[in-house]
């Protein structure tokens, strides 16, 4: 919870000891943030978050005895959480992670400015939690050749290819991710995203038409142009869990 204050407790880790200086001077410029403490490394960190119950934790990904991701494996509830790294290429694994930005060093005032902007729209009742993501939040991917990172709300389509995943944004993009589509409906919120079959989960509001026949459907979704197919069970589910739910959608 934030303070007394109003002001958001804020906790830097970071092994290197100027950068930690240079986001807390970065910090002073906004008023509504209070640093709380500071962390060399993820041991120092965890039993910091134990004993602040931090609002939101400026992390550095690469540190010795342990990566930022493996503190937040650590901990049940992770504090919302902001990357600051000075690898742009690094290998981005944090799907499971509910990240609200990704900052490279050197941080720039006015790019951190909008990290934190990022904060004040969160939903209060996400914090504490890490559970499913909403549509604000944005998600990493890494498909071994890029890492970028895609807000849930832009999201069309996840389709299953084994233990991977096509990710197709409501523009046409593509990224094939190792991440099974199990792990998307868990994680994705309910009451947007649709399995409609085995290998299919849809985003309700990308639907902009449909086109319904006796033992098939097409799905029409952003701006893509071709449509994605569903046969009987697909249909079905369709029409239980979408279609009843469909205002504003333009029908073919």
């Amino acid at each position: 919870m934030p303070t007394d204050t109003g002001r958001l407790k804020t906790l830097i880790v970071d092994d290197e000891r100027l950068a930690r200086e240079n986001l807390r001077g970065l910090l002073a410029a906004h008023e509504e943030i209070e640093v709380v403490g500071e962390a060399r490394n993820a041991a120092e960190a965890r039993l910091l978050i134990a004993e602040k119950s931090p609002d939101l934790v400026l992390l550095d990904i690469q540190m010795p005895g342990g990566t930022g991701f493996d503190l937040l494996e650590q901990l049940e509830f992770p504090p919302p959480i902001i990357f600051v790294t000075a690898f742009d290429n690094f290998a981005i694994r944090a799907f499971e992670v509910n990240a609200l930005d990704y900052l490279l060093k050197p941080v720039e005032p006015e790019r951190l400015a909008r990290a934190l902007e990022r904060v004040g729209k969160r939903d209060p009742e996400a914090h504490g939690t890490a559970s499913r993501l909403r549509g604000t939040d944005r998600v990493f991917l890494d498909t071994g050749r890029q890492a970028i990172f895609l807000a849930v709300a832009e999201i069309a389509a996840i389709r299953a290819e084994g233990n991977y995943t096509q990710v197709i944004t409501g523009k046409g993009l593509n990224y094939l991710v190792r991440i099974p589509l199990h792990k998307w409906e868990t994680r994705l919120p309910a009451e947007g995203f649709v399995l409609l079959d085995r290998s299919l989960l849809i985003n309700r509001s990308q639907i902009r038409g449909y086109v319904l026949q006796t033992r098939r459907a097409e799905i029409y979704l952003g701006g893509i142009a071709k449509p994605f197919l569903l046969g009987r069970k697909g249909l079905r589910r369709f029409k239980e869990k979408v279609l009843p739910h469909l205002t504003g959608t333009i029908f073919s």
